[in-house]
């Protein structure tokens, strides 16, 4: 028995991998939407008990959390997390198949959720279920957290994971749900995600809207929002709100290591983003410091007074904004929002309400991780290459939640899969990949 015989047996499932693929990305499992999720379930719960695992749901205030386990009395336990709602389809008239439709085309399955995260799922069980087909068993105890709302922001998972700890806490390593190839076909590792807090902004100056003829008599809700949001950082970035910056610490001599090494291809961001040069035109070093160690502020939406065709001269009375922060290491959420409320205020800008929030805080596993040089080496293994090693990416997670657990992503995306977009899609050969990725690091672990 070797892992190329699990290899082989891939190739020989492959066709069948597809098709369970397909079948769950038929499933409409949008939880914006507050659909499909019965429907997924009922799909986990048959495919993980046929491939030899145990499972129950775990309810929540919110969509049941799908666990299963696979308990061979091995001294080491290998956890997944990944989530079975996707994002709404729209805007639909932009895909060129049906998004719950699987297409083949070119040698890519095309869907909505087939990157994130549906493909990842099977990829998965299916690597799972070939190494046992070889070996009988695998050599460690291998669960799964599968949740139902990952696509609004995860709301319940801390009860979930709070309600659950052992089922957490028992596992030596976590392969996160996300993952793929930059756009030279290296695969990517990822060793964590920034944290974020979200702001629902509000401002009332006036009782009505007033003609614009009576605008010095009154203060303008518009103009009241845009100079407290300007407030909140300069030109150059910095962000203004004293003690904003606290407890975040230095950059390890490892991090900066793997930032020092990192090859950002500027040109294909700016390719991408449609921009000759980057902000404050940083370059190099100093814009990947900026990407990888700094926190962010950003506005999301602003909107104010008269909307429709044509003019109509008002003062407008309210205005609103969604304001997003990412974190990094150190930064906690609630004490940010105590400080931006305090700046606010103290600066005159008492009547902007924070009218709702929510967070949570980065989490990153060191690269010097025993987990972490695990999968790097397998990696290697399977690609015959080294992989891109980001020490964090821009985005955020509920990773932080699996408190202990060393948290690494790696998948069967690629730079053009265009997940939360139209014709979301992964090529076929990828997910076979990554199948005798999973199988592989089973095997190393």
């Amino acid at each position: 028995m070797t892992l190329e015989e699990v290899y082989n047996k891939i190739e020989q499932n492959k066709d069948a991998s597809i098709n369970l693929l397909c079948e769950l990305l038929k499933i409409p499992s949008i939880a914006a939407k507050e659909t499909g999720g019965p429907e997924a379930i009922e799909f986990l719960s048959k495919y993980f008990e046929e491939a030899g695992f145990t499972y129950f749901l775990a309810e929540t205030s919110g969509n049941p959390v799908f666990c299963a386990e696979m308990n061979v009395g091995a001294d080491k336990t290998l956890l997944f997390y990944d989530h079975y709602d996707v994002q709404p389809e729209d805007p639909i008239d932009l895909w060129d198949s049906p998004p719950f439709e699987p297409t083949i085309r070119n040698g890519k399955i095309f869907a909505r959720g087939v990157s994130d995260n549906k493909g990842e799922i099977i990829c998965r069980l299916q690597a799972i279920k070939a190494y046992n087909e070889v070996f009988g068993k695998p050599p460690v105890n291998v669960k799964f957290v599968i949740e139902g709302e990952e696509e609004v922001g995860s709301p319940n998972l801390e009860e979930f994971v709070n309600n659950n700890k052992k089922f957490i806490n028992d596992a030596d390593g976590c392969i996160w749900e996300f993952g793929g190839r930059d756009g030279d076909g290296i695969q990517e590792v990822y060793l964590g995600v920034k944290g974020i807090l979200y702001l629902h902004l509000k401002t009332n100056t006036i009782g009505r809207d007033v003609h614009s003829g009576y605008t010095q008599f009154v203060n303008n809700a518009a103009y009241e929002m845009s100079w407290a949001l300007a407030s909140l950082k300069d030109r150059n970035d910095r962000i203004l709100v004293p003690g904003f910056y606290d407890n975040i610490p230095e950059p390890s001599p490892e991090d900066m290591k793997i930032i020092e090494d990192f090859n950002l291809k500027e040109n294909l961001f700016k390719e991408n983003f449609g921009v000759d040069n980057f902000r404050l035109n940083l370059t190099g070093l100093d814009m990947k410091k900026k990407y990888f160690l700094e926190p962010t502020c950003n506005i999301c939406g602003l909107w104010s007074g008269y909307q429709g065709p044509g003019g109509k001269t008002v003062t407008p009375n309210e205005a609103f904004a969604k304001v997003d922060f990412r974190l990094v290491p150190g930064q906690d959420a609630t004490d940010l929002v105590a400080k931006i409320r305090k700046f606010w205020d103290d600066n005159g800008f008492q009547h902007i309400e924070i009218t709702s929030w929510d967070g949570y805080p980065a989490a990153q596993t060191s690269i010097n991780d025993s987990f972490a040089k695990q999968v790097v080496d397998t990696i290697k293994d399977i690609e015959n290459h080294e992989p891109v090693i980001w020490p964090m990416v821009g985005g955020s997670g509920p990773m932080y939640l699996f408190e202990g657990v060393p948290c690494i992503s790696i998948g069967c995306g690629n730079a053009n899969a265009n997940a939360h977009a139209p014709n979301e899609n992964i090529f076929i050969d990828d997910f076979v990949i990554g199948m005798k990725t999973i199988a592989n690091l089973i095997h190393r672990f």
